[in-house]
């Protein structure tokens, strides 16, 4: 490249137009340009999606990648709160130990109070995946 030019503004000596910038972004960004036809002249998602293009592809990563991370916390957090019953039950001797109605406390929280967790768990999971999936349908309809 010589010092007269300057990629930014194309060759002037050809007359070539400069190189064509293309702008990436995450959907949600994309979504915030309006609906119809984007600034960068793109059909609306769905027909991406329709036609299974390259952009659509990233689309529904986007959207598998959001309900894996949230699949993982909740296992995680699953595996961590089960995962410290046993510490919780070494280290406090009154539960080890200790029994209501005839039945070891130990065996009453893994029996019993460990159900409502992985009931609320479930129900956050759910409601958070139907949340995911609500802001992809609203996304694909705004472009």
């Amino acid at each position: 490249m010589t010092a007269g030019q300057d990629r930014s503004r194309g060759d002037p000596g050809t007359g070539e137009p400069p190189p064509r910038r293309v702008t990436v972004a995450h959907p949600r960004t994309l979504a915030a340009l309006g609906s119809g036809e984007l600034a960068t002249g793109h059909a609306p998602v769905h027909d991406d999606l329709g036609r299974q293009t390259p952009l659509g592809d990233i689309y529904l990563r986007s959207l598998m990648r959001s309900q894996l991370r949230l699949g993982l916390a909740v296992v995680g957090t699953l595996a961590l709160v089960l995962g410290s019953l046993p510490y919780l039950f070494l280290m406090t001797p009154v539960l080890r130990d200790g029994t209501l109605a005839g039945i070891p406390v130990t065996w009453l929280v893994i029996g019993v109070a460990v159900y409502p967790v992985i009931l609320t768990l479930a129900l956050v999971c759910v409601r958070q995946a139907r949340r995911n999936e609500r802001d992809f349908v609203d996304l694909i309809d705004r472009s």
